[in-house]
């Protein structure tokens, strides 16, 4: 598998987090991957044969569609392919979800949307479909990117609440910057899913989930779970193993056990502090 990040230019990094590239060459087929909610939200364009998704707690199979945005998934999925693939992205923060199409944020989360449902004269698919290279391809959805976000404006108040979350993912913490914000906690709940499409406590749980996810990535040869479970923020090793059977599908342990290119890849793109 090959793959492939840039970073946006300065102007669009409040937004964007980073442009991504990867293929899964024929040598590797059949492919298939149990994959975890590893980012925010993601712009994403299938240059050839998309990828065959299942829920993982669903039977029922579906194609992703050739170009789409996807909100803040909560739940383990199955990726399946078996043509020759290639896809390019561009993952958002998760302050900027209601950004892009000026739309809540929660409308998206647990969705793929076309975007021909979003936009009817975007034509931004045909322009991938004519890039020569992957810096090509990077070039043409910055120039998309810019176009419609450099006119937008982020919560202020939100960027600054999840980038606490996402540093420090624990109900003191949480507790702790709401007091300093002075809004009521109703008042900063809407804000906050307008703009991440989660609750705040289950943003905080899904940045727990990926801040443990990276940590095991991380491969240290003394690499303890109960450890890595607290320094993520969990309060105890069942806490810990409990959440991350809900976002991966399977224990942290058997997560560990079951290495793959395209996993190494999902870790790279999980948020850091």
């Amino acid at each position: 598998m090959k793959s492939l990040k840039k970073y946006p230019v300065a102007a669009l990094a409040p937004f964007v987090r980073y442009y991504w590239y990867f293929e899964i060459d024929e040598d590797e087929l059949p492919f298939a991957q149990l994959s975890f909610p590893y980012g925010s939200f993601e712009l994403i364009c299938y240059l050839e044969n998309p990828n065959l998704m299942r829920w993982a707690n669903s039977a029922d199979s579906f194609f992703e569609p050739d170009i789409f945005y996807a909100g803040q998934l909560t739940r383990p999925y199955v990726m399946t392919f078996n043509k020759k693939c290639r896809c390019v992205g561009a993952s958002l923060h998760p302050w900027a979800g209601d950004s892009l199409y000026d739309t809540s944020s929660h409308e998206f989360t647990n969705e793929l949307v076309a975007l021909d449902l979003l936009e009817t004269e975007c034509g931004l698919y045909d322009q991938l479909q004519m890039c020569a290279s992957e810096d090509e391809l990077f070039h043409c959805l910055e120039s998309y990117l810019s176009t419609r976000l450099l006119p937008q404006q982020i919560d202020p108040l939100v960027c600054h609440l999840a980038k606490n979350i996402i540093n420090q993912p624990t109900r003191e913490a949480l507790n702790l910057h709401l007091g300093n914000i002075g809004l009521s906690r109703r008042r900063m709940e809407q804000r906050f899913i307008h703009s991440t499409g989660l609750p705040m406590g289950a943003f905080m749980r899904k940045v727990r989930f990926q801040k443990a996810v990276r940590l095991l990535g991380e491969k240290h040869p003394d690499r303890n779970m109960t450890g890595i479970g607290l320094q993520a923020g969990y309060y105890d090793q069942a806490h810990f193993i409990s959440d991350f059977k809900d976002f991966a599908g399977l224990s942290p342990k058997f997560f560990c056990a079951e290495p793959s290119a395209l996993q190494d890849f999902l870790q790279t793109m999980v948020p850091v502090n």
